[in-house]
């Protein structure tokens, strides 16, 4: 099992919780099938992935002179994304 999506399923006064289940490459489709929930008003969907190809951590777990842990450039900066001029730009 790769991916699940959850949400509440409501009928009357109960509220139940629903799954649905999507193989590691069905990244796609249980995005659109999460979009889907939300549009029918369902509430508290959710993505939860265990996807057996992923090696180490998501994002970038340290930036050290400029440079991530395997070497590469890193420049990101919130500042910029927000409108504001970076410093020495």
């Amino acid at each position: 099992m790769g991916i699940v999506v959850y949400w509440l399923e409501s009928e009357g006064e109960t509220t139940m919780p629903v799954c649905q289940l999507f193989s590691s490459k069905e990244l796609t489709q249980a995005l659109a099938w999460a979009e889907d929930r939300r549009r029918a008003g369902h509430r508290h969907v959710s993505i939860s992935t265990e996807l057996e190809d992923h090696v180490g951590q998501a994002g970038v777990a340290a930036v050290e002179s400029g440079r991530t842990p395997d070497g590469e450039a890193y420049e990101w900066s919130k500042a910029g994304r927000a409108g504001k001029v970076r410093k020495g730009r």
